[in-house]
């Protein structure tokens, strides 16, 4: 029955070598305050700042430990950029058993703080996705303990990501995440609750490379600004 359920973006993720940076010029560019901070270096080696969009969390990530996997991200990437997208679903076994009819390697598949985490291959779908079975279905990361957030003046909601790929045409990456996620697929398009995914070609760069923000001002529609090698677009 769990399977019923549509799977849910829950939230983004960006890294940067200076979240304070990055955090100033979303600030200005969506008129949103300051997120929470957390230095989480002597247990996973980055700090964190965590937004809410609408009802999407949106995370700045920076390495702090000299050896953390995103320096050498960032060499891949030649720099800063967009790193993951986070899904929920409700059923891990039957989501696992898709990935492997789908013969796709999991670079993790493990228990994480209590629930389950499973993370695919990003050279295959150009991003990191990252899919969490929570112990309680709310219980995500974007409310721990009913924690508040400051709101957009400008934005409310994510509404839409283009990840560029380069290890197959963008439909056949599209129709992959359609199956692995029961979702709808247009084309080179994924739809899920509120929000859709658009593979395109990487011009090269592969990657989160886009997020399209639903304007409060009907006015501001068409505002494009770069923020940490990705573009933010309001629509």
């Amino acid at each position: 029955m769990s399977e019923q359920k549509p799977h849910l973006i829950r939230h983004f993720v960006l890294a940067s070598p200076d979240i304070d940076a990055i955090s100033a010029r979303i600030q200005s560019f969506l008129k949103v305050p300051q997120g929470h901070r957390h230095d989480m270096g002597a247990i996973l080696g980055f700090r964190n700042e965590m937004m809410m969009i609408g009802e999407t969390m949106f995370e700045l990530v920076q390495p702090v430990k000299p050896d953390h996997r995103l320096h050498r991200w960032f060499q891949e990437q030649g720099g800063e950029g967009g790193y993951m997208i986070v899904f929920q679903t409700f059923d891990a076994d039957a989501f696992r058993d898709r990935a492997a009819a789908e013969k796709l390697r999991l670079t993790r598949d493990m228990l994480f703080r209590g629930q389950d985490m499973i993370q695919f291959d990003p050279k295959r779908f150009g991003t990191h996705l990252e899919t969490y079975r929570y112990t309680l279905p709310n219980g995500w990361w974007g409310d721990p303990v009913g924690r508040k957030y400051g709101r957009s003046e400008a934005a409310s909601e994510i509404v839409a990501a283009d990840v560029a790929v380069n290890a197959a045409p963008p439909a056949e990456i599209a129709a992959q995440v359609g199956r692995l996620f029961l979702s709808p697929v247009e084309g080179d398009r994924v739809r899920f609750p509120g929000k859709q995914v658009r593979f395109v070609p990487a011009a090269g760069r592969a990657g989160l490379v886009a997020l399209d923000f639903k304007a409060t001002d009907p006015s501001a529609v068409g505002r494009v600004e770069r923020i940490c090698n990705m573009e933010f677009r309001l629509v």
